[in-house]
């Protein structure tokens, strides 16, 4: 999976640029109401800053159209569609492959499919917004250009194209302004974790002061992370394993 598309499925704290896993946990604890959240309903606060339900949908969006990127030529495959709690549209679409499956089955699938680009997303906004507010604190920052930078070496790597970098968004239904939230994320990640490591230069290994960073990062932010019902993943402090 090349840089530009994994920025909007990524999983725990971006630190892409230092060795990071990607397999801080994001199990929801229960599936999202059926239909859209309301555009101005807060799902999530973290800290000062709350995310809508209009950024969650957006990015949910966003998610489902990435579940399996399409190939490089040919036309464009319709996302499939998840629409808790009776996922109808998604069954649907797996019964053209699966047709001796049972629909409980089916069902189970779509659900467990949708839960998971569900925690995908939650994990990547909040935790974005996590590494946004302990910057501000510790008086990190990157400019906007420092961001558009990073973000056009990307994409002419990437992308070299117009034609190229219009079908990357027309297929993930990702706008610039997406991608370089996702781009400054990991530069604010990797300013805080080069001050962390100076300020903790204990430890051999670069895994192991990642795991370092993630943990005091973690452990701090959880407590401040509040979910509504339905959105609960491991980054909210109401989630109970």
């Amino acid at each position: 999976m090349n840089t530009v598309v994994v920025l909007a499925v990524l999983t725990g704290l971006t630190l892409a640029s230092c060795g990071g896993s990607g397999k801080h946990a994001t199990m929801v604890r229960s599936i999202s109401p059926a239909g859209p959240a309301p555009a101005d309903a807060v799902v999530v606060q973290v800290g000062a800053t709350p995310i809508t339900g209009a950024t969650y949908d957006h990015w949910i969006a966003i998610g489902v159209a990435t579940v399996e990127m399409p190939k490089p030529t040919g036309p464009l495959p319709k996302p499939v569609a998840y629409e808790p709690p009776n996922f109808t549209a998604c069954i649907a679409h797996l019964r053209t492959g699966a047709r001796k499956s049972t629909t409980a089955k089916l069902k189970a699938t779509c659900k467990t499919t949708y839960e998971g680009i569900q925690g995908r997303i939650l994990n990547f906004l909040i935790t974005g917004n996590w590494l946004r507010a302990e910057a501000a604190e510790q008086h990190v920052s990157v400019t906007e250009a420092e961001v558009h930078k990073k973000f056009e070496e990307e994409r002419k790597a990437n992308y070299p194209s117009a034609a190229s970098f219009r079908r990357l968004q027309e297929a993930s239904r990702q706008t610039v302004p997406d991608l370089m939230f996702a781009v400054e994320t990991r530069m604010l990640s990797t300013k805080l974790f080069e001050k962390f490591t100076k300020a903790h230069p204990k430890g051999k290994f670069e895994q192991a002061k990642v795991a370092a960073f993630n943990t005091s990062l973690t452990s701090k932010w959880t407590a401040k992370t509040n979910c509504e019902p339905g959105y609960v993943v491991r980054d909210c402090k109401q989630y109970k394993p």
